[in-house]
């Protein structure tokens, strides 16, 4: 069965692959960061505690957040198809640089923060390899 991008279902099934292989995060510094994805309209929030994804939830308010990494839905296709294809390209450092994506914070240190995270933030994204999606 196909996984809907993007959903909350998508996003769990990427703290689940994150969590369950700790091996995949031993060469990166941890990542306390409480932050969002936002696809199009939609926002989800993450928060990372260590190594691992403690929670993956719809909605939220982007003020609330230290950062949220934004953009539309076919740069977020982009971004995951590059990662099902080990493709540096298009990897989110590469394409928040292009401007296909964007970081936005609310508070001064949110952007620092973003870019201490963005290496944690690909390998969790990574963790879309080999899932069946359905991009809508």
């Amino acid at each position: 069965m196909s996984i809907p991008f993007p959903s909350n279902d998508f996003f769990s099934a990427l703290q689940e692959g994150l969590n369950g292989d700790p091996s995949c995060t031993d060469h990166l510094a941890p990542s306390e960061a409480y932050c969002g994805f936002a696809v199009g309209e939609q926002l989800f929030v993450l928060e990372f505690d260590g190594h691992e994804c403690s929670a993956v939830v719809p909605g939220g308010n982007e003020l609330d957040l230290d950062f949220v990494v934004a953009g539309p839905a076919d740069a977020w296709k982009k971004a995951i198809q590059g990662s099902e294809a080990l493709d540096a390209s298009a990897g989110l450092p590469v394409l928040i640089e292009k401007g296909d994506l964007e970081v936005r914070s609310a508070g001064g240190d949110g952007l620092e923060m973003a870019r201490q995270s963005l290496p944690f933030l690909q390998v969790f994204l990574d963790q879309s390899r080999g899932l069946d999606l359905e991009f809508a």
